[in-house]
């Protein structure tokens, strides 16, 4: 049975890294082409050569996160996903900082049983939208993310490094409007 629990930092004093892994066989490549009278892009469905994947680590009581909720979700008492939701009062959205599933519990429902506890607290919060980010390199949470009623909302062909396009790991941003 899952159980989702809101968890705080004054628990964690040394803090509470997660450790983080995807794979895709699939992204998003990212075409941008300049006139004079505007500009054009797109993001067309692409497959890698090999199977892609990044791992990384994540603090998740970060400093720039300070205000965040942290909501942790357990199968049979075991750790299966965590979640970084913060109100960002400047422009009245919810920002999902972080969503983790292991990927020993993935296809359990885990991940969009989050989603509906950050949909519960942005009607509870009275925001406008739900915004997050991912990479057009993690194909399997953009899909994840649309059957959750998210949408394209905009993207940074150099949020991470100046290769970014060329790496395929373009920023996204989705949104799921309220």
């Amino acid at each position: 049975m899952v159980t989702i629990r809101q968890i705080y930092q004054k628990n964690y004093p040394t803090g509470k890294k997660v450790f983080y892994k995807y794979t895709s066989e699939k992204y998003y490549e990212f075409y941008f082409e300049s006139n004079d009278k505007g500009w054009n892009f797109s993001l067309i469905e692409g497959t890698f050569k090999e199977l892609f994947e990044k791992n990384y680590e994540e603090e998740i009581f970060e400093p720039y996160k300070e205000g965040s909720e942290v909501f942790l979700a357990e199968l049979n008492e075991e750790e299966a996903a965590v979640m970084v939701i913060q109100h960002m009062e400047w422009n009245n959205t919810l920002l999902i900082h972080d969503l983790y599933v292991d990927n020993r519990f993935k296809k359990n429902g885990i991940g969009s049983s989050l989603i509906e506890v950050a949909k519960k607290r942005a009607i509870e919060l009275s925001v406008r939208a739900i915004t997050l980010e991912t990479q057009t390199s993690n194909y399997p949470a953009i899909q994840f993310y649309k059957k959750n009623g998210f949408e394209l909302i905009g993207f940074n062909n150099i949020s991470y490094s100046n290769e970014d396009v060329k790496k395929n790991e373009v920023r996204i941003e989705m949104g799921y409007t309220l």
